[in-house]
């Protein structure tokens, strides 16, 4: 074991591989997301502001809450967990930086 990690050397050769999945993701994300949320803009300007959206990259398909982690559950109980990338905004406010929903 690596000392103060708790990780293993199979757990550390994988790091590399996890990185960069992670990396693909979240560019995939950001690029579609991004997509999305243009294609949605009429939509999106009808709700209210503060409200979370969360959207499947793949389909474009959204699910919304009041906060983002409602938006996440919707999301994850809609989509899966882990099966799809999604893309979050704040209708108002800012973008989720760095990716989506993985």
């Amino acid at each position: 074991m690596s000392a103060g990690t708790g990780m293993g050397t199979k757990a550390n050769a994988d790091l590399p591989e996890l990185q960069a999945r992670m990396k693909a993701q979240s560019d995939y994300a950001g690029q579609h997301g991004e997509q999305w949320v243009r294609h949605h803009a009429v939509a999106f300007k009808e709700l209210p502001k503060g409200t979370h959206v969360a959207i499947n990259c793949r389909t474009g398909e959204y699910v919304v809450g009041h906060t983002a982690l409602e938006a996440v559950d919707a999301f994850e109980q809609r989509f899966g967990k882990g099966n799809e990338i999604g893309y979050m905004i704040e209708i108002g406010g800012g973008v989720f930086v760095g990716g989506g929903i993985v």
